[in-house]
C-alpha cells in the first residue's frame, strides 16, 4: 500500500535514510520541508503495515529522493513507488544518481529512463548522471 508521509514516519524513514544513504543522509528537517512543502509529493510504501521505502518528488516528476529498507528490496516496491509517480505525471520523471552508483542506474535503466545528460561534480565529489522517462499516460518510458 501507498500512502502519504505522516509525520509519524518520520523516524522510520531516517532510518531507512541513513541504511540507504550512509555517506550524506537527509536530515529531519529535509524530510519535514518536504512534508510541508509538498504533502501530496511524499509517500510511503507499507509492507504487512511498516514502512518499506519512501519516495519524495516534485508535481512535475523530479524525483527528489527515493529509498528502500534493505530488507525489502529486490520485491518491486521501488518500481511501485516510481510507477506512482509516473501515473501522476503521464509518464514523465527525472532523476539524478551518482554515477557510481550502480544500482540505481541499472534499477532506472531496468524501468527505461535514459541518460540525458552529466552534471560534472553534481555531489561535490561525484558527477551525477541525469537520468529522464518521458512516456504516456499508457506507455511508460
Amino acid at each position: 500500500m501507498i500512502r502519504k508521509f505522516r509525520r509519524s514516519d518520520l523516524e522510520t524513514i531516517e532510518k531507512i535514510e541513513d541504511k540507504a544513504f550512509p555517506k550524506l543522509p537527509y536530515n529531519r528537517f529535509t524530510f519535514l520541508y518536504y512534508a510541508s512543502a509538498y504533502p501530496d509529493n511524499f509517500l510511503v510504501y507499507l509492507e504487512e503495515a511498516k514502512i518499506a521505502g519512501y519516495i519524495i518528488y516534485y508535481p512535475a516528476g523530479h524525483v527528489v529522493s527515493i529509498a528502500v529498507h534493505p530488507a525489502y528490496r529486490r520485491r518491486g516496491i521501488g518500481t511501485r513507488l516510481v510507477d506512482t509517480v509516473l501515473e501522476r505525471t503521464g509518464g514523465y520523471a527525472v532523476v539524478e544518481v551518482r554515477e557510481s552508483n550502480e544500482a540505481a542506474r541499472k534499477f532506472y535503466t531496468h524501468l527505461g529512463f535514459y541518460m540525458y545528460k552529466v552534471i560534472p561534480a553534481y555531489y561535490g565529489d561525484e558527477d551525477a548522471l541525469v537520468l529522464v522517462c518521458r512516456g504516456s499516460e499508457t506507455k511508460w518510458c
